[in-house]
């Protein structure tokens, strides 16, 4: 995966296909990325009180140095989260600390359940994307933002390769109680 932040959506025929300038390297070699394909990826925007169902195209990306297919994603999308990203950041800031059972009886655009799973999944790989920033702004000598954005924790984490697929993390049985 590679995270994109400029970048424009442009409608075409049900669909909004991701268009950017930005030429991608490769997160695992820092190769130059060429274009193979496109695939749909349906992400749920938050809308006053409704979810929007929205189809992207976004762009297959292949590595002829190491060999690897990396999905070119703007940085409106979490990976492997149906929800948009602004609907993540408004949960965490609604729900800050711990997840509780009364967690979030209020909000309306997500189900009680998802926004638990969302919240347990937040708060259990925090620690580990803001490590990740702190090293690599170490490693790049840059300055290193003590509260960075949850997109630029997001980027930092797949642009280096860094991102974390573990089912564990949240699964619905690991949330559900009883």
């Amino acid at each position: 995966m590679v995270i994109i932040t400029n970048y424009r959506l442009d409608e075409q025929g049900g669909f909004f296909f991701v268009k950017t300038s930005e030429t991608s390297t490769c997160p695992v070699c820092v190769a130059f990325l060429a274009v193979r394909g496109l695939r749909q990826r349906v992400l749920i925007f938050e809308d006053g009180d409704i979810d929007k169902k929205e189809k992207l195209m976004i762009r297959r990306l292949f590595c002829s140095e190491c060999n690897r297919i990396h999905h070119e994603l703007p940085d409106c999308i979490v990976p492997y989260k149906r929800h948009c990203a602004n609907t993540i950041i408004k949960l965490i800031e609604r729900n800050p600390g711990k997840v509780s059972q009364n967690t979030a009886a209020d909000y309306t655009p997500c189900g009680r359940d998802t926004v638990r799973r969302i919240l347990s999944w937040w708060y259990a790989v925090a620690p580990y994307l803001a490590e990740t920033y702190k090293t690599l702004m170490e490693k790049l000598n840059k300055p290193y933002d003590t509260k960075p954005s949850f997109k630029a924790l997001v980027r930092a984490a797949c642009n280096s390769s860094n991102w974390i697929f573990a089912k564990s993390i949240s699964t619905r049985s690991a949330t559900m109680s009883g």
